[in-house]
Protein backbone atom coordinates (compact mmCIF):
# COMPACT_ATOMS: atom_id res chain seq x y z
CA UNK A 1 0.00 0.00 0.00
CA UNK A 2 1.36 3.35 -1.30
CA UNK A 3 0.77 6.49 0.79
CA UNK A 4 -0.30 9.68 -1.30
CA UNK A 5 2.96 11.11 -0.95
CA UNK A 6 4.68 7.91 -2.39
CA UNK A 7 2.73 7.99 -5.48
CA UNK A 8 2.95 11.97 -5.77
CA UNK A 9 7.00 11.18 -6.00
CA UNK A 10 6.53 8.45 -7.97
CA UNK A 11 4.39 10.56 -10.23
CA UNK A 12 7.25 12.84 -10.28
CA UNK A 13 9.77 10.59 -11.31
CA UNK A 14 7.45 10.05 -14.69
CA UNK A 15 6.95 13.40 -15.84
CA UNK A 16 6.34 13.39 -19.57
CA UNK A 17 4.11 15.73 -21.32
CA UNK A 18 0.48 14.32 -21.87
CA UNK A 19 -2.16 16.89 -22.99
CA UNK A 20 -4.41 13.63 -23.34
CA UNK A 21 -3.82 13.11 -19.46
CA UNK A 22 -4.08 17.20 -18.44
CA UNK A 23 -6.35 19.92 -20.06
CA UNK A 24 -3.41 22.09 -21.09
CA UNK A 25 -2.05 22.70 -24.29
CA UNK A 26 1.52 22.03 -25.00
CA UNK A 27 2.19 25.66 -25.29
CA UNK A 28 0.77 26.75 -21.83
CA UNK A 29 2.72 23.82 -20.45
CA UNK A 30 6.15 25.29 -22.05
CA UNK A 31 5.51 28.54 -21.08
CA UNK A 32 5.17 27.50 -17.20
CA UNK A 33 8.06 25.83 -17.44
CA UNK A 34 10.44 28.74 -18.54
CA UNK A 35 8.43 30.89 -16.41
CA UNK A 36 9.83 28.19 -13.53
CA UNK A 37 13.28 28.37 -15.28
CA UNK A 38 13.47 32.34 -15.12
CA UNK A 39 12.41 32.35 -11.74
CA UNK A 40 15.21 29.74 -10.87
CA UNK A 41 17.84 31.26 -12.56
CA UNK A 42 16.87 34.38 -10.82
CA UNK A 43 17.27 33.38 -7.73
CA UNK A 44 20.36 31.70 -7.87
CA UNK A 45 21.43 34.74 -8.90
CA UNK A 46 20.26 36.90 -6.29
CA UNK A 47 21.73 34.47 -3.84
CA UNK A 48 25.04 34.40 -5.90
CA UNK A 49 25.54 37.78 -5.29
CA UNK A 50 23.82 37.47 -1.85
CA UNK A 51 26.69 35.00 -0.72
CA UNK A 52 29.34 37.50 -2.71
CA UNK A 53 27.60 40.46 -0.60
CA UNK A 54 28.56 38.40 2.55
CA UNK A 55 32.25 36.85 1.61
CA UNK A 56 33.32 40.89 0.68
CA UNK A 57 31.94 41.78 4.27
CA UNK A 58 33.17 39.00 5.97
CA UNK A 59 36.49 39.93 4.21
CA UNK A 60 36.59 43.56 5.12
CA UNK A 61 35.31 43.20 8.89
CA UNK A 62 38.32 40.39 9.00
CA UNK A 63 41.04 42.75 8.14
CA UNK A 64 39.75 45.65 9.92
CA UNK A 65 39.78 43.28 13.52
CA UNK A 66 43.71 42.69 12.19
CA UNK A 67 44.48 46.47 11.99
CA UNK A 68 42.82 47.40 14.61
CA UNK A 69 43.52 44.30 16.93
CA UNK A 70 46.16 46.12 18.62
CA UNK A 71 44.03 49.50 18.99
CA UNK A 72 43.44 48.63 23.13
CA UNK A 73 47.11 48.44 23.80
CA UNK A 74 48.30 51.01 22.01
CA UNK A 75 45.97 53.43 23.79
CA UNK A 76 47.16 52.56 27.11
CA UNK A 77 50.22 53.27 25.81
CA UNK A 78 49.93 56.39 24.63
CA UNK A 79 50.34 57.83 28.37
CA UNK A 80 53.75 56.42 28.52
CA UNK A 81 54.78 58.31 25.43
CA UNK A 82 53.83 61.08 26.35
CA UNK A 83 55.25 61.10 30.10
CA UNK A 84 58.70 60.19 27.45
CA UNK A 85 58.06 63.45 25.72
CA UNK A 86 57.24 65.32 28.94
CA UNK A 87 60.69 63.86 30.32
CA UNK A 88 62.65 64.88 27.32
CA UNK A 89 61.58 68.19 27.31
CA UNK A 90 62.06 68.74 30.81
CA UNK A 91 65.89 67.62 30.33
CA UNK A 92 66.74 69.89 27.73
CA UNK A 93 65.13 72.98 30.21
CA UNK A 94 66.99 71.22 33.23
CA UNK A 95 69.87 69.32 33.95
CA UNK A 96 68.77 67.44 37.28
CA UNK A 97 70.05 63.85 36.40
CA UNK A 98 68.81 62.37 39.23
CA UNK A 99 65.62 63.96 38.73
CA UNK A 100 65.87 63.07 35.45
CA UNK A 101 66.57 59.15 36.18
CA UNK A 102 64.06 58.74 38.52
CA UNK A 103 61.36 59.95 36.18
CA UNK A 104 62.37 57.71 33.20
CA UNK A 105 62.10 54.58 36.04
CA UNK A 106 58.85 55.78 36.73
CA UNK A 107 57.84 55.61 33.06
CA UNK A 108 59.48 52.27 32.57
CA UNK A 109 57.59 50.93 35.72
CA UNK A 110 54.54 52.38 34.25
CA UNK A 111 55.16 50.56 30.59
CA UNK A 112 55.64 47.32 32.17
CA UNK A 113 52.45 47.28 34.30
CA UNK A 114 50.80 48.23 30.90
CA UNK A 115 52.17 45.79 29.12
CA UNK A 116 51.31 43.06 32.27
CA UNK A 117 47.88 43.97 32.06
CA UNK A 118 47.91 42.96 28.22
CA UNK A 119 49.38 39.92 29.31
CA UNK A 120 52.97 40.71 28.24
CA UNK A 121 56.07 39.58 30.78
CA UNK A 122 59.36 39.71 30.82
CA UNK A 123 61.36 35.95 30.14
CA UNK A 124 63.65 36.15 33.15
CA UNK A 125 67.02 35.19 32.35
CA UNK A 126 69.80 34.92 34.72
CA UNK A 127 73.64 34.68 33.61
CA UNK A 128 74.81 30.88 34.55
CA UNK A 129 71.28 29.17 33.56
CA UNK A 130 71.72 26.59 31.17
CA UNK A 131 70.83 27.67 27.28
CA UNK A 132 66.80 26.96 26.74
CA UNK A 133 66.54 27.02 22.72
CA UNK A 134 62.32 27.69 23.70
CA UNK A 135 63.13 31.33 25.41
CA UNK A 136 66.57 32.04 23.96
CA UNK A 137 68.05 33.01 20.70
CA UNK A 138 72.05 32.47 21.60
CA UNK A 139 74.55 35.49 19.26
CA UNK A 140 77.64 33.92 19.98
CA UNK A 141 79.02 30.75 21.63
CA UNK A 142 82.22 32.36 23.55
CA UNK A 143 84.98 30.04 25.94
CA UNK A 144 84.53 30.64 29.54
CA UNK A 145 86.24 29.36 32.43
CA UNK A 146 83.69 30.44 35.01
CA UNK A 147 80.24 29.28 33.21
CA UNK A 148 80.01 25.88 32.20
CA UNK A 149 79.15 24.82 28.33
CA UNK A 150 75.39 25.87 27.48
CA UNK A 151 75.10 27.77 30.11
CA UNK A 152 74.57 31.92 29.62
CA UNK A 153 77.26 34.23 30.03
CA UNK A 154 75.40 37.55 29.28
CA UNK A 155 71.79 38.38 28.14
CA UNK A 156 72.42 41.18 25.22
CA UNK A 157 68.07 41.71 25.09
CA UNK A 158 65.36 40.80 27.02
CA UNK A 159 63.00 38.51 25.58
CA UNK A 160 59.30 38.94 26.03
CA UNK A 161 56.09 36.28 26.64
CA UNK A 162 52.37 37.47 25.39
CA UNK A 163 50.50 34.91 28.20
CA UNK A 164 52.25 31.46 27.54
CA UNK A 165 53.71 32.23 23.70
CA UNK A 166 57.04 33.49 23.60
CA UNK A 167 56.38 36.71 21.11
CA UNK A 168 60.29 37.69 21.41
CA UNK A 169 63.42 35.04 22.25
CA UNK A 170 66.09 37.03 24.72
CA UNK A 171 69.32 37.00 22.64
CA UNK A 172 71.99 35.55 24.68
CA UNK A 173 75.45 34.74 24.68
CA UNK A 174 76.56 31.39 26.15
CA UNK A 175 79.61 29.68 27.16
CA UNK A 176 81.52 27.46 25.06
CA UNK A 177 83.13 25.74 28.18
CA UNK A 178 86.81 25.92 29.38
CA UNK A 179 89.31 26.06 25.98
CA UNK A 180 92.64 24.99 27.85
Amino acid sequence: MTTESEANMENDDNLEYSPQEEHISEESYIEQIERERDELKETVLRKTAEFENFRRRTLKEKQEIVDYANEHLIIKMLPVIDDLHAALEAAKINVDHEGFLKGVEMIYTKALKTFEDAGVCPIPSVTGEPFNVDMHEALAHIPSSETPEGHIIQEIQRGFKLKEKVIRHSRVITSAGSQE
